[in-house]
């Protein structure tokens, strides 16, 4: 579990309002990755693909697909903190949320209780990040956008 591992850095995003700040900070790439809501939509296409590989897949091909969840939704934690801490709070819940669903996905691969678990927490991981987005649109409204 990754809570609270990426929100101890202090960073410094341009703009003189919080929405102009939000706004940089979601386009920002300061760890060398792309912006913070393509980074999102990777996460939420690894946890779409283990589903799918869940069905269809064996036990080693689901676990490599939870591995490559995990490692994905590591990297969107590491660009945490926002500007906001109401935004950083709903970031930090659901990205921990899908880490916890990497994980339980990885211990459950061949089937079970743990795997049906996983299969939850992804579910409330991609509302909380759908949540997560519609505040940072709410934020940023009115800022001209560089990420989208």
């Amino acid at each position: 579990m990754v809570a609270g591992a990426g929100l101890v850095g202090c960073s410094t995003y341009s703009g003189s309002t919080l929405g102009e700040q939000v706004e940089s900070w979601a386009s920002s790439a300061s760890t060398g990755g792309p912006p913070f809501w393509d980074q999102v939509g990777t996460v939420l296409a690894d946890a779409q693909r283990v589903g799918l590989v869940e069905q269809k897949g064996g036990a080693d091909a689901v676990r490599t697909d939870c591995v490559l969840l995990s490692n994905d939704t590591r990297a969107a934690y590491q660009l945490l903190p926002t500007p906001d801490p109401g935004l950083t709070a709903a970031l930090d819940q659901a990205l921990s949320t899908e880490e916890n669903a990497a994980t339980d996905c990885y211990g459950g691969a061949q089937g079970g209780r743990q795997l049906a678990r996983a299969d939850r927490e992804r579910a409330l991981a991609a509302t909380g990040l759908a949540a997560s987005r519609s505040l940072f649109d709410t934020l940023t409204a009115g800022v001209a956008s560089g990420s989208s």
